[in-house]
């Protein structure tokens, strides 16, 4: 489920965070989306666009009250962009977004058996990303300190009234964030243990309702160490069509 779906229309990977670097509290966002376009799929041209990987990267600076962003986009092949099915690999350019397996320690995964040992590895992960950018440059490491969350019903995250109007959907709350930051042409390292990032994976065939204009999403990583997700998609007099969201509680089951 880390990989890429490309069979489903629409999908994106995101994290954002915040981290203290040169004694000063920065903010920042990365997101690769990937979309399937419909139209293109019986084309047989190595041209065609059938996947199109779009991202979008921004730093605040908080203290300098400030917003750096850029975007790019690609078609998928020629090396210029990808995304992996086997796990999370994003690619498009020099930008990139790559998830590991941050195995426990020795004795726990001795002590587990087959079964257990995927569910370990999957609830233990190291995103690694690379932004580069003619503004801020972005160089991070986040580690999973928590147990996957799985929004919704096991997963499944419904948008809508039509049970066809839901996302697959996985949320990796409590990130610890390392590396560094450049801005200005300044290199600035992370002060340890001050960063937390919030990470979130959906994929989906159909997400909204026709009557749909805006979605209004929060992801917080409280101080206690509990999750708080809440969303809301509303009509054009603003209304809500559909909300929903969790909370998961420091060491709790999560609530629906």
């Amino acid at each position: 489920d880390h990989g890429s779906h490309p069979d489903l229309r629409t999908e994106w990977w995101y994290i954002t965070g915040h981290l203290d670097a040169a004694g000063a509290p920065w903010g920042f966002q990365i997101t690769f989306f990937r979309s399937r376009v419909e139209g293109t799929q019986d084309m047989q041209s190595a041209f065609a666009a059938k996947q199109l990987l779009f991202a979008h990267a921004a730093v605040t600076d908080v203290r300098g009250g400030r917003l750096l962003h850029d975007q790019r986009i690609a078609r998928a092949g020629f090396g210029v962009a990808h995304a992996s099915e086997s796990d999370t690999d994003i690619r498009l350019q020099d930008w990139r977004l790559v998830r590991h397996d941050a195995a426990r320690n020795p004795g726990e995964i001795e002590r587990a058996g087959d079964a257990a040992l995927g569910r370990i590895h999957s609830e233990r992960s190291r995103y690694e990303a690379q932004i580069i950018s003619p503004g801020f440059s972005l160089q991070l490491q986040f580690d999973s300190t928590q147990p996957l969350l799985l929004q919704g019903q096991q997963g499944l995250s419904r948008k809508g009234p039509a049970p066809e109007q839901a996302s697959y959907y996985y949320s990796q709350p409590q990130l610890s964030v390392s590396g560094s930051i450049t801005v200005g042409g300044q290199r600035m390292v992370t002060s340890a243990g001050t960063g937390r990032a919030w990470m979130d994976h959906e994929w989906s065939e159909t997400l909204m309702h026709p009557e749909v204009v805006g979605w209004d999403w929060i992801g917080m990583n409280l101080n206690d160490g509990g999750a708080l997700t809440a969303f809301r998609l509303r009509r054009a007099d603003g209304s809500a069509e559909w909300a929903g969201g969790s909370l998961r509680a420091a060491g709790q089951t999560t609530r629906v």
